[in-house]
């Protein structure tokens, strides 16, 4: 069933439809005189409104609509009846009625509603249908008139389409085109001679007269095709209940279309039509006049977030090479704290892709890219933004990482530790003299995220900026300097570390901090500092608890340094007379055997 077409309760049944052809509102004299018609002028008469009908139709509609479809098929349906029921019919046209057998069956009631001056304008005067039409000779008619009325017209007139059509069944009777025919008389008539209308075999000189006894039997042995009667379908009526059908989903279609239409911002429409016009050609005054129009393009898209089609203006821009535009003078204005704000508002509210987006345009920029992300880095209150912002920073300061230096003066302590988090990814050693410069921070917090960046630094660049790292850490960020430096054996950074368990209140120190100091020292030393060890493990209080655990461990400490002076040294301390070295020492060679 077609889903297009109206239920049994909005539109008449056919029945009903043939038998009120007759429009209710005709008047009175029209209607008896259409009734004491002949039987045959009356079903050609129904067969031409049927035509009309299907005409608006299939103007209403596209080709493929199931109801255009539907018409089309009725219509070819009642001429075969027709032909078969009354034989030839033939129809006359004039310039506002359509007449058969000198009877008026289609009047023009408006400019609009005349059917027949399409036919009269382009010379036809006669169209006579035979036996054997089908639906090929129908669609073949509805399509010609098609083509030479409303809006999209074919160019040619109705004969030639007709003519091209090369149709059997159908004779037209034309005025021919000035020059087609011979002789003044011709000219000067009104209606001008008739000329016969050629069969698919062509013309003949030898060709039957029209109307002779010898033409008439050469058609009906040429034309001579039997249909069954249909019913005629079609009534004012049923077209109105079809738009009222299809008036709901064609309304929601639209709004969709529209409303598709309208979600395009802005800057994308004026972007496609300024690259369109590019495209096209544009000629110098064209091309100036984009040179003005496209920076508002960009601006407007800046400011909605836009940012893919922000690049693709600023490409635009560049590509119209106008003497106006500038791109120091681009990348002040985006550099201005009250556009960083507004960029930075729009990215934290938009997702990764949006602000992948941001980043190309932002490396368009070229040099002032980084300045630009690094102000958005700082602005930035969502985390994934700054996460994304910060790796294309670290991608584009490979090549020159001093230009991230000025932030390190920042007085905002969580930029300057951005700005660190991205050298430590950076690298190198050219990023160790800003890690000394940002060391001295006042923040811990700085300093820890330090401490985090020298991991990926050589050992022998990142002492200084450890060891400067140590004043004032906390017991946490102490424990944590003294493992990294710990890495490797490093005689500067083992006396430096040494120092601190020759001072007066090392054992006052915490006491993670005093292991941290311990095992720094073991990892690092070697026979540099085997001489302060010795002396720390003999000095001291002898009745001092927290002293008995300092030297125990100072002893372990030469076990672990192993070399053949720290041995020396313990066993010499193994000899002692004192009974607390001679058990410290004898322990630690002890904990080293069965190491």
């Amino acid at each position: 069933m077609d889903e297009n077409a109206p239920d049994a309760t909005s539109a008449p049944d056919t029945a009903e439809i043939a038998r009120g052809l007759a429009s209710p509102a005709e008047p009175d004299e029209q209607e008896k005189s259409r009734n004491a018609m002949d039987p045959a002028l009356k079903a050609a008469g129904l067969w031409l409104n049927m035509f009309a009908r299907t005409l608006k139709t299939c103007r209403l509609y596209d080709a493929g609509n199931p109801t255009v479809t539907r018409f089309r098929e009725e219509l070819a349906a009642s001429l075969v009846a027709l032909l078969s029921e009354h034989g030839p019919v033939t129809y006359r046209f004039a310039a506002d009625s359509v007449t058969c057998d000198g009877q008026s069956l289609y009047s023009a009631r408006s400019r609009e509603d005349n059917l027949a001056f399409a036919f009269y304008r382009d010379g036809v005067r006669g169209l006579t249908l035979s036996p054997g039409a089908a639906a090929r000779d129908s669609d073949a008619i509805v399509d010609a008139v098609l083509g030479v009325t409303g809006q999209n017209l074919d160019g040619d007139d109705l004969v030639t389409l007709l003519w091209e059509a090369n149709l059997r069944n159908v004779d037209v009777d034309y005025i021919p085109a000035e020059g087609d025919a011979s002789g003044d008389a011709a000219a000067s008539s009104e209606e001008g001679p008739l000329l016969p209308w050629p069969t698919a075999e062509g013309t003949s000189e030898t060709a039957a007269a029209p109307g002779s006894p010898e033409d008439v039997e050469a058609r009906k042995h040429e034309r001579s095709e039997d249909w069954a009667l249909g019913e005629i379908t079609e009534e004012v009526e049923a077209t109105f209940a079809e738009l009222d059908f299809m008036a709901h989903q064609e309304t929601q279609r639209f709004l969709r279309e529209y409303e598709a239409e309208r979600r395009v911002a802005p800057p994308t429409a004026a972007l496609a039509v300024a690259d369109a016009c590019l495209s096209a050609g544009a000629d110098d005054d064209d091309r100036k006049e984009l040179a003005r129009f496209l920076p508002r393009v960009l601006r407007a898209a800046l400011g909605a977030g836009s940012w893919a089609e922000a690049r693709g203006a600023l490409r635009l821009v560049r590509q119209i090479e106008s003497p106006e535009w500038s791109d120091e003078t681009f990348a002040q204005e985006v550099l201005q704290p009250v556009s960083i704000t507004r960029a930075v508002e729009r990215l934290d509210q938009q997702g990764p892709a949006s602000v992948s987006e941001f980043i190309k345009l932002a490396h368009e920029l070229g040099a002032p890219s980084l300045d630009w992300l690094t102000l958005t880095l700082s602005e930035s209150q969502a985390r994934m933004t700054r996460q994304i912002v910060a790796e294309a920073i670290a991608v584009r300061a490979q090549e020159d990482p001093t230009r991230l230096a000025p932030w390190l003066s920042d007085p905002r302590w969580y930029v300057v530790r951005n700005v660190v988090h991205i050298l430590g990814w950076v690298g190198g050693p050219a990023v160790v003299p800003m890690l000394l410069t940002a060391v001295r921070y006042h923040d811990t917090r700085v300093t820890t995220e330090v401490v985090t960046a020298l991991h990926g630094i050589e050992p022998r660049l990142a002492r200084p900026v450890l060891i400067k790292a140590l004043e004032g850490a906390d017991t946490k960020l102490f424990c944590q300097i003294l493992q990294q430096l710990s890495a490797a054996r490093d005689p500067a950074a083992a006396r430096y570390i040494t120092a601190y368990i020759a001072q007066e209140k090392f054992l006052q120190r915490p006491v993670d901090e005093r292991r941290a100091i311990y095992a720094a020292i073991a990892s690092t030393g070697g026979d540099e500092v085997v001489s302060e060890l010795e002396a720390a493990m003999n000095g001291g209080n002898w009745f001092d608890r927290d002293q008995e655990v300092h030297r125990h461990a100072v002893a372990r400490c030469l076990a672990r340094i192993a070399t053949p002076r720290a041995l020396a040294a313990l066993e010499a301390g193994a000899q002692s007379r004192r009974a607390p070295i001679r058990q410290a020492c004898i322990a630690a060679m002890q904990s080293r055997m069965a190491a």
